[in-house]
């Protein structure tokens, strides 16, 4: 009865003031409270307010240590932050307990030492992810804490550039050995600069050592990169030292895999170029086989095995370098009519890639690449000799001024080139290049099938020159020419006065590289640790040069 009544009385209400009533309803509803926004974002990291025990204690005998912060924090990433000198054989376990960092030793503290902990960028806060860069807990189980330190730079040895993560060690230890058998005394890793500091070093005299430690064991391992300096470090106050980081030639032949490829091919992979490669079936005589072919690719680390096929469809085949057996492979044979069959029954054609075509002109310095498939033992003299190389649509035959030849000769007939020797290629012309089937045989009996290629070759004001004039001492050099990646465009043999000139250079940005050659064969050679033998000594022109179509540049390059 009572809502009745409310409700007649609101109804008898002036229609004025019912509007305004309705007005304030609806605007207060819109009108809601809400929180405050939060401000432009937080940017500073978590502050370390306290130490038990104190940062920098001495006579430091704790199991643990706890650290705690303004703000809740968490670790990220800590596995490859972490960097605790000297190093310890358990690491500690380091956990995150609200606003506090805490630190569990798990093994006996080194009596008279100072410890650094570095954790890197590895603590943050918990709601920016802001992190304190390089932070650091250091004490000393002693009465002082060491204040030594020392830096540099670590960089590859033939590029120069810096390279990230590697630890540089010092060893109390002055015997050759210890790097493939102690951890060191102390420590520290290369940054994204290829910058190191070790820092809160003892007084002494160490030996020092750079490695990418691949499985983080501190020691060396087949394989890893490392650097060193024949000097021992005498360190009595802070001091500088750089390394050049390498990868030492593997000691000793191993057979890293092998497997069969296709009919009649067997590829086998070495750790090192192959010295004297033998390769016996065990199963069979090479008599009862037609052919067979050991091609080695143009580093020497790689062969592949052709033969033909045998009267039987199984191999044994050993391996052995330099009169040293490494394996012995069992295959069964991928036969001539497998593969056949595998071709829908037809006989399969001999593969050829030639460096010309419709979308790829051909370099004017460059002769007409021909890669086969197979080795190739016969070439159709009649038939080549109908290769037709016509310009535009004339049907001049341009092929009795040409040569074939085979290139790379380890590469088992593989590679052939075609040169233009009467001059009849001109630059910016379009040309058909035909080669009639049957030119080419392999030693499986496969034959080449028709050959039609289009191509265009380049215009001579499209390249730049380059004249080189080097100012150095008298010694052996290798002049190495760079693209923008640093893959190597040219290369030349050099002496001191010498003028190098490098032509038909496409428009681009080059690197000039120098190496010193102590050894003179023409290549860069790495270093050897045990044999105390540095890397040859790379060094950089100091610009990057801008070849441009139709220009000639000359550079003087005054090396010290």
């Amino acid at each position: 009865m009572n809502q009745s009544h409310s409700l007649f009385s609101f109804c008898k209400l002036p229609r004025p003031f019912v509007f305004w009533l309705f007005f304030l309803l609806l605007f207060s509803s819109c009108a809601q409270i809400v929180a405050p926004s939060g401000g432009p974002p937080d940017k500073k990291p978590p502050f370390a307010r306290k130490y038990f025990p104190d940062s920098a204690a001495t006579h430091f005998h704790s199991k643990s240590v706890e650290i705690q912060f303004d703000e809740y924090i968490q670790l990220k990433d800590l596995n490859n932050q972490l960097v605790i000198s000297p190093p310890m054989e358990k690491l500690p376990e380091i956990r995150v307990r609200n606003k506090s960092l805490v630190i569990n030793f798990r093994e006996p503290l080194k009596d008279s030492t100072t410890y650094t902990i570095n954790m890197g960028n590895a603590i943050q806060d918990i709601h920016e992810g802001n992190a304190i860069p390089n932070f650091r807990y250091v004490f000393s189980t002693g009465g002082y804490v060491d204040s030594l330190s020392v830096s540099g730079l670590v960089r590859n040895a033939l590029t120069l550039t810096p390279e990230k993560g590697v630890l540089v060690m010092l060893y109390k230890n002055l015997q050759d050995s210890v790097p493939y058998k102690e951890v060191p005394s102390y420590f520290g890793k290369s940054d994204d600069n290829g910058l190191y500091k070790i820092s809160n070093v003892k007084p002494g005299t160490y030996k020092t050592f750079a490695l990418r430690d691949a499985n983080n064991n501190y020691k060396i391992n087949p394989g890893e990169m490392m650097g060193f300096t024949v000097e021992f470090l005498k360190l009595h106050r802070k001091d500088t030292l750089n390394f050049s980081l390498f990868k030492e030639d593997a000691d000793k032949q191993k057979l890293i895999k092998a497997y069969q490829a296709a009919h009649g091919k067997i590829i086998l992979v070495f750790n090192k170029p192959i010295e004297k490669l033998k390769l016996k079936p065990l199963n069979f005589s090479i008599g009862d086989v037609q052919k067979a072919i050991v091609e080695t690719n143009a580093t020497g680390d790689t062969a592949i095995f052709w033969f033909t096929s045998p009267k039987t469809d199984s191999l044994i085949l050993q391996v052995s370098d330099k009169d040293r057996i490494y394996d012995t492979l069992r295959y069964k044979l991928i036969t001539r009519a497998k593969m056949i069959s595998l071709n829908k029954g037809e006989t399969p054609k001999l593969y050829v890639k030639i460096n010309a075509g419709r979308d790829r002109l051909l370099d004017l310095n460059s002769p007409l690449r021909f890669e086969f498939g197979n080795p190739v033992l016969e070439s159709n003299p009649d038939l080549l000799a109908k290769l037709i190389l016509r310009k535009d649509t004339a049907k001049r035959n341009l092929f009795s001024g040409g040569k074939f030849q085979q290139t790379e000769e380890q590469r088992a007939q593989r590679f052939q080139t075609w040169t233009d020797t009467s001059g009849s290629i001109k630059e910016n012309s379009s040309y058909h290049l035909l080669i009639l089937p049957g030119a080419f045989k392999d030693m499986f009996g496969f034959t080449t099938d028709t050959i039609r290629i289009d191509f265009k070759t380049q215009e001579l004001r499209y390249y730049g020159t380059l004249k080189m004039h080097l100012h150095a001492a008298k010694e052996k050099y290798v002049l190495q020419l760079l693209d923008e990646k640093d893959l190597l465009v040219r290369e030349h043999r050099v002496e001191d006065g010498e003028e190098i000139y490098f032509d038909y250079l496409p428009p681009a940005k080059y690197r000039a590289r120098l190496i010193y050659d102590s050894d003179g064969n023409g290549k860069w050679t790495t270093g050897n640790y045990l044999q105390h033998i540095r890397p040859e000594r790379v060094i950089y022109y100091n610009q990057t040069m801008m070849i441009r179509s139709n220009w000639d540049q000359e550079v003087d390059w005054y090396v010290k």
